[in-house]
Parts: structure tokens; sequence; C-alpha cells
């Protein structure tokens, strides 16, 4: 009777194991991307419950999917909430009453994936149970989840590695080798540093997270990683100190309450080992794509669970466990010791579930505080930057490179930041800007994300001791974006006055899809393809065209502008020969064998400031460039 009565009556749900041939978390058994990919289809086509998108496609060309998990309703009227989820992320087209009003009947967003460290296997597979376990799940925890929360799942953050790492470890399962490292980067050129791009958004999976996550404006990001401080079995929030200096701290306050409400739910399930802070995962730097959301009024944290090698499980003795902690010794922070014993993969994928579990329910149960909160974070940003500096951030079109302010302003556009430009020119606090000058206003919600990657760091001085050793960071110390472009970024200390707001147009541009096929949208940036220009804001941020002056039969090329590297590439693919004139000024390079044409499309095509002239300095060969691809993560 409960079976007829089921909204899955009639619908025979496919299990993991019955399509896999094994559980996920299984001793020596590893899901493909492909394999993960075919069972969410398979999950999908059988139920109403589950819906797969295609977002984007990795480095390796594969087509990536989330998968949408919610009731039926939820899922027919998947436009109407996330425009719903767009107006709590946009404050100021709110009030409080109306927030509070809407909060009471909206559906939050939550945003669970398996993580972008490939060699860290387990969240991958989590997600294939997970998947399950949503949709078919009929106890009263998993209802309410269906019924308050559309649940966002990516089968992996990093389809590329998945099916490298499965692949490389099937092939040694039984050999000498079965943990052996895999031999080559998980992800396409910078390996375990993927998770290090969330600003610059150079790989295009950054982008394609970025832009899934501004479509979507999930209210929690949940990214699973596999390197708890050992023996202890799971990491969890709150971080580690320091954390970003200008993280929201309502933010901070719900990120830690999810920490705490996961802990509670494995002591509840017997999962000990759980601890939180100690001194490795500090949130200081805001590159990693599982952070770097809080600074968009959005909750989001990393967890890290016990991993030993892939899928071989591995018995630990006290023998194995640092002197300090043999003793099993209850910690405020850590008061279920693990005890050793067999760790298999199985028992990782069954920590990430409970954990993703509890982070879901508390969305489900707090729902509305969870709504109001994602408004009220972006509506206290804006309040404090209409009271206080800096208040606004003056970029100037003349530059030494005039391409890396556009390669800024594009980063920054793409996660969401508002760029305004002057209509005539303006002078504020005695410094005179031109027409064409680009402005970032501070009293904007996501402004706390452009103070942090356009201002100076100074990392906290932490000790344990007075005199003691400084606490290293956990990663970068400092990052400050216009000193590492080398662009000039001018800081307004005063208000803006309505003379100078008056002269601001909103810098928008038409926007191409993500899927369209092109080489490259916009050939003066570094970003190919589509690149940044999927985005309205940054597809508008343009530099001065490019241009020649002078006269002479040699193309002159400024060394302070990036691009004169590709235009001499391009030169010597043209046949074109190349000398480079030293100065104490830097130099030129001069370019010869180009016709006019030539040259002005070069130039054209990468905005560069170029003259003419007669060539003069020494004959520079075309320079032969290895690329070395090491054997470790990064």
């Amino acid at each position: 009777m409960i079976a007829l009565n089921s909204p899955l009556a009639g619908q025979s749900l496919p299990t993991p194991e019955s399509v896999l041939g094994f559980r996920p978390g299984a001793d020596f058994h590893l899901a493909t991307y492909e394999e993960a990919l075919d069972y969410f289809q398979r999950l999908d086509a059988a139920s109403d419950r589950m819906m797969m998108m295609e977002t984007g496609r990795t480095s390796e060309g594969r087509s990536w999917y989330i998968a949408v998990i919610s009731t039926p309703e939820n899922l027919a009227n998947l436009e109407q909430h996330k425009a719903t989820a767009a107006r709590f992320a946009d404050p100021a087209s709110l009030t409080d009453e109306e927030a509070r009003a809407l909060a009471s009947t909206a559906k939050a967003i939550v945003d669970v994936n398996g993580g972008l460290h490939a060699t860290e296997v387990a969240g991958a597979q989590h997600m294939i149970q997970l998947a399950y376990d949503l949709v078919a799940g009929e106890d009263r925890r998993t209802r309410e989840i269906r019924e308050n929360v559309i649940t966002v799942l990516w089968p992996s953050l990093n389809p590329d590695g998945q099916t490298m790492v499965a692949e490389w470890y099937h092939s040694n399962v039984g050999t000498p080798y079965e943990i052996a490292s895999l031999p080559r980067l998980y992800q396409k050129y910078v390996g375990h540093d993927n998770n290090r791009d969330a600003y610059m958004l150079n790989m295009v999976e950054s982008r394609v997270v970025a832009r899934t996550w501004r479509e979507w404006e999930p209210q929690i990001i949940y990214v699973h990683h596999q390197t708890a401080p050992f023996p202890t079995r799971i990491w969890l929030p709150p971080f580690a100190e320091p954390i970003a200096r200008y993280t929201p701290p309502i933010m901070t306050r719900e990120v830690n309450m999810i920490g705490m409400a996961i802990a509670q739910l494995l002591e509840s399930r017997g999962q000990v080992g759980a601890t939180h802070m100690g001194t490795g995962f500090d949130a200081w730097y805001p590159g990693y794509v599982d952070y770097m959301p809080m600074l968009q009024n959005q909750v989001a944290f990393w967890t890290e669970t016990a991993l030993y090698r892939y899928a071989t499980p591995h018995f630990y003795t006290l023998a194995d466990f640092p002197e300090s902690k043999r003793d099993l010794r209850a910690e405020t922070l850590y008061p279920s010791p693990w005890e050793a014993g067999w760790w298999r993969l199985g028992d990782a994928v069954d920590y990430m579930l409970t954990g993703s579990m509890a982070t879901l329910d508390y969305a489900a149960k707090y729902r509305e505080e969870l709504l109001f909160n994602r408004y009220q974070s972006g509506r206290d940003v804006i309040r404090k930057y209409r009271e206080r500096s800096p208040y606004a951030y003056f970029v100037s079109q003349d530059q030494r490179d005039p391409v890396a302010a556009v390669e800024l302003l594009r980063r920054l556009a793409f996660n969401g930041i508002r760029i305004y430009e002057l209509t005539a020119p303006v002078t504020h606090q005695g410094m005179a800007y031109g027409e064409g000058t680009w402005v970032i206003p501070m009293d904007q919600e996501f402004g706390e994300l452009a103070r942090q990657v356009l201002s100076v760091q100074e990392y906290p001085d932490l000790r344990d001791y007075p005199e003691g050793p400084l606490e290293q960071p956990y990663d970068a110390a400092g990052w400050t974006l216009p000193y590492q472009m080398d662009v000039t970024v001018v800081e307004a200390t005063e208000p803006l006055g309505d003379d100078i707001r008056g002269l601001m147009r909103a810098v928008r541009g038409e926007a191409i899809p993500w899927d369209a096929d092109v080489d490259d949208a916009a050939s003066f940036d570094s970003a190919p393809g589509v690149g940044f220009d999927s985005h309205p804001v940054a597809a508008g941020i343009q530099p001065s065209a490019g241009s020649i002056t002078g006269s002479g039969s040699s193309l002159s090329l400024d060394p302070a502008q990036n691009n004169t590297f590709r235009a001499l590439n391009r030169a010597w693919d043209l046949g074109g020969s190349v000398r480079m004139e030293s100065s104490s000024s830097g130099g030129r390079y001069w370019v010869s064998g180009l016709s006019d044409a030539q040259a002005q499309s070069i130039v054209n095509e990468l905005a560069l400031q170029a003259g003419r002239g007669s060539a003069a300095g020494s004959p520079l060969p075309r320079a032969r460039v290895g690329l070395y691809r090491p054997s470790t993560a990064s």
C-alpha cells in the first residue's frame, strides 16, 4: 500500500550498483566521469524529481552537466525559483519587509559538488549515491529537503581528472603499483591549483562554475575535499585563523553553524573523528572556488575527509598516530577521537553523505533565515560603503598596458561586480579622470569582493606565544591585483557626489551564448573561445582600438604591453624578423618584413599601441619553448 501511494509508484529507479556493477565506495573500484554521468542520466530518465542540464565543457572538451533535484512541482517552476534567488542576491531591489515576505515562500538553492582535486576520489563517488538517496528517499528528512530545497549537484568539478585518475588506478589494481601516484596533472596545466582560480578565472572550468553560480545564485555552496589532518577522520568549519579580512560576518556565522550541524549528525550516526579549526585550513586567500563566494554573500565552504590512496583500504594502528594523539584524549573541537583500524573508501563516502545531508537538512530547516541572510548580507555591504571608505575605485584607460586594465575588469565583471564608465571628464579629490575612465562604486552587494582583490594585504602576526615563530599561511598571503597586473587603480576615500554619479554610465555589452561556436570572441584578452563575453558587463569592457603612429619601415612594440609577445610570435609565423633594442627605460621590439596590412591586422586584433620607425638593436631569434609535464599534482 505504501508503494502504491508513493510518488514514485510505477517508476523503477536504477540503483548505483545496478548500473555501475559496484556500490559507490566499494574497495578497489572507482567510477569514471562517463560512468557517473551515465548513471545520473538513467536516474533522470526514471524520475520526475531530477533534471539534468548541460552547463559547459571542460578543458578536454567533455560535456559538463549538473543535476537538479527537488519535487516535481519545484522543478516545473525552476525559472521562477531562479528569478527569486536572483532577487535575494540583488538586495537593492527589495525592502526588508519584501525580503521577509519572499523568504517565507521561496525555496533555498544549495549547490553540492564532488570536488576539484581528482585524486581525492571519494567526493565524486559519493555524488552518485547522494543523487540516488535524494531522489529515492522517503524518510522525513529527505522529503523535507525535496520540498524546501532545490539541490544542484555537480557529479564532479573536475570531470577530466576524475576519468584520468580512475583509469590510472584501474590499470594498477592488483599490481605493486596499485597506489602509485598519477604521472600527470589531473587538471590541464594547473593540477591541484585548479582551486586557486576563483577570481582570476583563467581556466575554462572556473568560468563555467562562476557563470553557473551567477545563473542559479545558490545560498549555500559545499565543495568536498579529502585531506583531513591525520588521524582525524573529517575536518569541518569553523576555519582556522585567519579568514579573509572583508568576509561579511553573517556569512561566517552561518558557515560555522553548518560545520557544527555536520559534526552533530556525524556523532549521532556514530561516525567519530570530526574536528574543526586547527592551524591548517585557513580562509585568508580569496582564490578558492569554495570560499570566494562568501564575498558574494553566499555561504561557501569545504570539508576535508580522510583519505588513504584511491579505493585501496588501509589498516592503521596507534603506532601510526603522532605521539600527541596516541592517548586518544577528547578535545573541545575533537571530542570523539578515532581509535585507528580499517579505513576504506566506503567510510569516506559515508562521511561525505552525512556531510551533504546535514547541509541540505540545515537549508530545509532554516530556509527562511538562510534566504533573508543572503539579502541582509548584501544590503549591509551596500550600506557600509555608502558611509565609509573606500567609496569607489577609478581605473583610467590610460595605462602602461591598456589591455591589462581590461583583463582585470573583465574578471571582476564576470564575477558579478558592476562597472561604470565616465561619460565626461571629472575631478575627484584633486585628481582628474578623463571620459571613458572606469569606476567601481563600492556601494554594491559584491563590494567586499572588489575590495578583497584590489586592496593591499597585510597578513596578521599570528604566533602561539610572544616572540614565537610566525604561523605560516596555508596559501598565498598577498595577491593585490593592481600590483600583480600592473594596473593603476585609484581608491576614492571621499564620497562620490551626485555630479560624478550623474556622469557614470553602467557598462553593458552584447553577450554571446556560452556554447557559441567561436574560436576567440575577444582576440585582445587571454581567454580563448567565448571567454568572458558570455557576461554582458564583461563583454562591454573593451580596450581602446589598436593604433600605429609615426612612419618607417618597421613596427615598434612596447614590452610593457603583454600582447606584444603574442604579436612577436604572429610576426614570426608570417615570416617577419625581430630586433630587440635595450634601454634604461625598458627598450623596444622592432618587427620588420611584414606588409602594412599584416602589421595593422596584428595591432588591431591585439589592441596594441604601436609605432613605426627604423629598426634598431640586436636580432632576436625565435625562442624554442619546452612545456614540462610534471608527475606531481601541482
